[in-house]
């Protein structure tokens, strides 16, 4: 599934397959879903360690789904986003949701979870 995210006036395509999966663990060492599981356990607790967890890995993941797209390491593309980008709680949704319907944890356009 593909699906274009635009963040900070800019616009990236994002792209799952199986393969995302280990693109994961061969660019970043630990398992996709296990990360995933991470965030909903961090998202029960409302602290600052929390959130850096939060933001690494869903960053993480979008430089994975974004990955097919371009030849940037990880380290440039996170370059490409200023620090307002922690400050915009509509982004940052925009952000999850879009990673949760290429991930398939909830339907396009829906919040429900499957």
């Amino acid at each position: 599934m593909e699906k274009t995210l635009h963040i900070q006036n800019s616009e990236y395509k994002l792209k799952s397959s199986l393969f995302t999966i280990i693109s994961y663990k061969n660019t970043f060492g630990t398992e996709l879903f296990s990360d995933i599981s991470v965030l909903d356990q961090l998202s029960q607790h409302n602290n600052l360690s929390a959130l850096s967890t939060v933001i690494d890995v869903i960053f993480k993941i979008t430089y994975i789904l974004h990955k097919p797209f371009t030849k940037s390491s990880y380290d440039e593309f996170l370059q490409e986003f200023d620090f307002t980008i922690l400050s915009n709680t509509i982004e940052l949704e925009t952000i999850a949701t879009t990673i949760a319907e290429l991930l398939g944890t909830i339907k396009e356009g829906n919040s429900a979870k499957k």
